[in-house]
């Protein structure tokens, strides 16, 4: 059984949770800030564990002052990921930027730099608003993170860590092991459960779960399979993704 960490520490008992699509529902008090506080507490839309296909349109909206709110300020991102929603944003950008902590110089972030994940939100909330207006946010921010995973693949890094990934698992398994040198705060690992089932946990969470589940989405259909993602929140930090296609 294989294992990537992005921070190479080892857990005990892990278990990976059930594909019953059972819904779960959890205290307020431990759902993440994104949990939308007019329809129930997450997608399904009422509980805490869902199972979600791609074309199962997620439910719900999102306060996006309460998301960052929670996020601490030593949490960064790699300026790749902030070029792309900037590029998105267009003339837009500018009327974001007023909202950001640490605006880049020139209106260009630097690839390999670390920018505040606060900022990256911002810019997130308003290019998924501004791409899927006739959505849900809360789908909008799913549908923006599967082209994230482009902006990725075309970095430097995104090709050298992936180049050698030919099926889903592989990709999945790569690009969190590559999260520890993109992200700052959070941390992940994941294990390959099966030729087309692999579990990813990720701890000290803060932000919203519609990034990296639409991130996993498109990995495996970059590939032309289709996914089948049950998702467990165990914690207002704690995520657990069981990924099968």
């Amino acid at each position: 059984m294989k294992e990537v960490r992005s921070d190479q520490r080892r857990q005990a008992n892990e278990t990976p949770i059930p594909k019953s699509g059972v819904m779960r529902a959890v205290p307020r008090s431990v759902a993440p800030p994104s949990a939308p506080s007019t329809e129930g507490l997450l997608v399904g839309p009422n509980g805490a564990s869902f199972e979600v296909r791609p074309s199962d349109p997620l439910l719900g909206n999102i306060d996006i002052d309460a998301v960052v709110a929670g996020v601490p300020e030593s949490y960064a991102m790699k300026g790749m990921f902030f070029n792309a929603l900037a590029a998105t944003l267009g003339e837009r950008f500018a009327q974001v930027v007023s909202t950001l902590s640490s605006p880049p110089r020139g209106g260009l972030y630097l690839p390999f730099s670390d920018y505040p994940t606060r900022d990256f939100l911002r810019l997130y909330d308003a290019a998924a608003r501004l791409s899927h207006p006739n959505r849900s946010s809360r789908e909008g921010y799913r549908r923006l993170a599967r082209q994230q995973v482009g902006a990725f693949r075309e970095s430097a890094l995104g090709r050298i860590t992936m180049h050698l990934a030919t099926d889903p698992g592989a990709a999945l398994m790569r690009y969190t092991g590559s999260l520890g040198a993109l992200v700052k705060g959070p941390l992940a690992r994941a294990r390959q459960l099966g030729p087309s089932e692999v579990q990813i946990d990720i701890s000290s969470h803060r932000g919203t779960l519609e990034y990296p589940l639409g991130n996993f989405e498109a990995l495996v259909m970059g590939y032309g399979a289709k996914p089948t993602i049950s998702v467990e929140v165990r914690g207002a930090e704690t995520l657990q993704f069981l990924v099968s296609w």
